[in-house]
């Protein structure tokens, strides 16, 4: 009987020194708790609700901690890379509200809903449409630099679009003389490649010129093309002598 005593004080110790030192629960004294984001929980004595930790927020996996506590339809889930825990969605999936922005999760849009409502400001209330990103044209989001390189030089233009359906890239050469050219062509010093992410629904893709020289001076065109529309940006490739 001993052993199993010691063994219970063990286990439940830290929600033993945490209710020994509540006073007597008097809910007149708790504060209001009407903007919290991610809904509310009982706190550590039992007494009062208290915001609950948001997707994202560091939390405790027993009653008991300092962090706090997870929200609605949240769960608090070790991390082993960092050794922490944080507040995760119980529904891992993108979804698309009613004001046509993908969110990462249902939390996330849920979250957004609640601060709408009370920033008093009428925005319209918000919803979910359905599971999954929402449908939308391109965007680049991290666009190609002008670039200005000695002769001989490789460079490259990096370019990264995003949308749904996922875009495709593909690249085209304005030169000086007025020219326009689509990329890939038949000159073996410039090669385009392209590939999907960093990010879900997300495109990258590279041009490159092996060997610079003043024939590929002109601007160069990213193009992020899916079956809701086209959208472009540009970047001025320069050559220069390399003399000292």
């Amino acid at each position: 009987m001993k052993f199993k005593t010691i063994l219970i004080l063990v286990v439940t110790n830290t929600w033993i020194q945490a209710e020994s030192s509540c006073p007597p629960c008097e809910p007149d004294t708790c504060g209001s708790v009407d903007t919290c984001l991610a809904g509310t929980v009982t706190d550590l004595c039992g007494c009062c609700q208290v915001c609950g930790r948001s997707e994202g927020e560091l939390c405790d996996t027993e009653k008991g901690g300092e962090l706090g506590v997870c929200g609605d339809n949240l769960v608090c889930t070790h991390v082993e890379e960092t050794d922490q825990s944080i507040c995760q969605c119980t529904q891992q999936k993108m979804v698309c509200g009613s004001d046509g922005l993908t969110y990462s999760s249902p939390c996330q849009l849920n979250e957004e809903s609640t601060r709408r409502m009370y920033a008093q400001q009428n925005l319209k209330e918000l919803r979910m449409d359905y599971w999954g990103p929402c449908i939308s044209p391109p965007i680049i989001v991290t666009p190609p630099f002008d670039t200005f390189a000695p002769i001989g030089h490789n460079i490259t233009l990096d370019c990264e679009a995003k949308g749904f359906p996922a875009p495709v890239i593909s690249w085209q050469y304005d030169t000086f003389s007025g020219n326009s050219i689509s990329l890939p062509s038949d000159d073996e010093m410039i090669s385009v490649q392209m590939r999907g992410g960093p990010e879900p629904y997300m495109a990258t893709g590279w041009a490159q010129i092996i060997s610079l020289d003043p024939t590929y001076s002109g601007t160069y065109h990213c193009i992020a093309t899916n079956s809701q529309g086209k959208v472009y940006a540009s970047a001025k490739v320069g050559v220069y002598n390399d003399e000292i």
